[in-house]
């Protein structure tokens, strides 16, 4: 089912996005949250959102996390009713993303937009946008997830209306950017002065701001009905490095790239997708158990285990770069073959739920294991002398560490 908009939430909501072609994306969502009314004939409403379980917070972050009252949500305090629009500008990888918005007690999603970004030194959003009146209020937010920040220009009109005028802040990061052209108006960067006939007042400003990879906010707010005509971003020179995932799984050259469901997911693939299930869920045990035993000649990490060579002796042959599996392990669509692609696939589940301790192990703590064609003997005497046999699964025989016996 196609979720549509607006969209009333209460208490949570999903929305999940496929995205096909890795790259820099903006995701545009506004939201309408009211205050607490007098009397009490409605509570304050609140809204958050995580992206594929990730939270977002305060900068800079206080002892206690806040996750209603920060740039990327929706606090019906601030708001008062009015609506507020956040872009998330963050790579996104081949694969589902899931939006999860979470509401106190309620609140309504007006519009939910994405687009590929594609000139990174020129970031550029048509806004056109005139404010609801309202007083000093969010109205919009850049969230930059996990990115630079360069420079940035916006091109704001206000206006003098009777009594009052138009006015708005720019905070980045949670620091305002003064308005140096008046001391009444040094927390907001554009402004005007009362008159009784006036014109719009249009104007761009530029800010330098050279903030390095991380998380970044850029919101502004306002007062009256300013209109937004345009902002632009220049992250630099960044660009953004693609992850690999269990739909775009080729290698980038370097395996430190690789989510641990994905490492481990290459190595089963590359030894066992031959094998029987409980087989590849056996050689996929043998790695998390050498990372459970926190010994140091394995490696403390999925990464490390897996990779771990000498240069010339791998403690995995799919992992030898001239392996005839190498090829494949490194890129499991290659062949466009329909049953090596579920293999991979498979391959990916299973290390999913061993990472996960979801599903038991089969070999009762196996930390080796070698394929039934090589000898046994020679394992046991010279591979690794003493390794103690557990049992064979498929073509796999698997052994416990011998100094598991001794702790």
């Amino acid at each position: 089912m196609v979720d549509s908009f607006p969209q009333k939430v209460t208490t949570n909501f999903s929305h999940t996005i496929s995205i096909e072609r890795f790259g820099l994306y903006a995701v545009s969502i506004t939201a309408r949250c009211h205050g607490k009314r007098f009397l009490g004939l409605w509570k304050e409403q609140n809204l958050r959102l995580e992206i594929n379980g990730t939270q977002f917070r305060e900068i800079p972050p206080e002892k206690n996390a806040q996750l209603f009252n920060i740039p990327p949500a929706w606090n019906g305090t601030n708001l008062q009713g009015l609506s507020k629009t956040v872009v998330f500008i963050l790579p996104l990888n081949v694969e589902d993303y899931t939006f999860k918005f979470f509401a106190e007690p309620e609140a309504t999603i007006e519009k939910f937009e994405y687009k590929a970004l594609l000139n990174l030194k020129d970031i550029v959003f048509d806004l056109e946008s005139k404010a609801e009146d309202g007083d000093k209020r969010p109205w919009y937010t850049f969230a930059f997830i996990n990115l630079p920040l360069s420079t940035l220009k916006a091109d704001i009109s206000t206006q003098w209306h009777f009594l009052d005028g138009d006015d708005v802040k720019l905070i980045i990061d949670n620091t305002i950017k003064p308005n140096s052209e008046s001391e009444k108006h040094h927390d907001w960067a554009w402004s005007t002065k009362p008159a009784f006939f006036s014109e719009p007042k249009r104007e761009e400003k530029a800010f330098t701001e050279d903030l390095l990879v991380g998380t970044h906010y850029v919101e502004f707010w306002a007062d009256k009905t300013p209109t937004f005509h345009k902002v632009s971003f220049d992250l630099g020179d960044f660009k953004p490095k693609r992850i690999p995932t269990v739909k775009d799984p080729k290698w980038t050259g370097d395996f430190n790239d690789d989510i641990d469901q994905i490492i481990l997911a290459r190595l089963i693939f590359g030894e066992a997708r031959n094998q029987s299930k409980k087989a590849m869920i056996g050689v996929a045990w043998a790695v998390k158990n050498r990372l459970l035993s926190k010994r140091k000649y394995f490696g403390f990490s999925y990464h490390k285990i897996i990779q771990k060579n000498d240069g010339r002796y791998y403690q995995f042959s799919s992992f030898i770069p001239d392996d005839p599996n190498f090829k494949l392990l490194i890129d499991p669509f290659a062949k466009n073959n329909d049953q090596t692609i579920q293999s991979w696939f498979k391959a990916y589940d299973i290390a999913v739920t061993v990472i996960s301790g979801s599903v038991a192990d089969p070999t009762g703590g196996a930390t080796y294991f070698h394929s039934k064609d090589f000898s046994q003997e020679k394992f046991v005497t010279k591979t690794v002398p003493g390794a103690i046999y557990l049992k064979q699964i498929g073509d796999f025989l698997f052994y416990q560490d011998p100094n598991e016996t001794k702790k």
